[in-house]
């Protein structure tokens, strides 16, 4: 969403990094990291919009699931040797998770998991997760 970027170069800037907005990656790659926000059911969010729990489907799940898959796996190639590839979602469900970072080891045997984060609405915000993974 563009409009969510709108302040990222001033911000960038403060921070003393290089951000680079693209619609096609694969012409400045490789990077030194990659940060896949990827799409997901907005389980973490839920606390504050319960009817969100109602809207989804196994179905649906499944899309969203497959879609995170394809944006790790062109993500992946955008990564130089040595560099990061960190994923992110906003649910609380393992299935976009959990098994999204498992199933992402056995599809790229040459990248490791390094961290891993997860924050639940008990932890007083939203619920989130953020795995690090490193190539090479």
């Amino acid at each position: 969403n563009p409009r969510r970027m709108a302040d990222l170069p001033v911000r960038a800037k403060r921070a003393g990094i290089e951000v680079t907005l693209t619609d096609r990656p694969e012409t400045l790659a490789p990077f030194d990291l990659v940060l896949v926000d990827a799409p997901c059911s907005g389980s973490g969010s839920w606390r504050r919009d319960p009817e969100g729990k109602w809207k989804i489907t196994k179905q649906g799940l499944e899309e969203v699931v497959k879609i995170q898959r394809e944006i790790q796996d062109r993500a992946a190639l955008l990564v130089r040797s040595g560099g990061w590839l960190g994923y992110a979602t906003c649910s609380l469900l393992d299935r976009e998770n959990r098994h999204q970072a498992d199933a992402f080891l056995k599809r790229h045997p040459g990248w490791t998991q390094e961290r891993e984060l997860r924050l639940t609405p008990v932890q007083g915000g939203d619920g989130f997760y953020l795995a690090l993974f490193r190539h090479g």
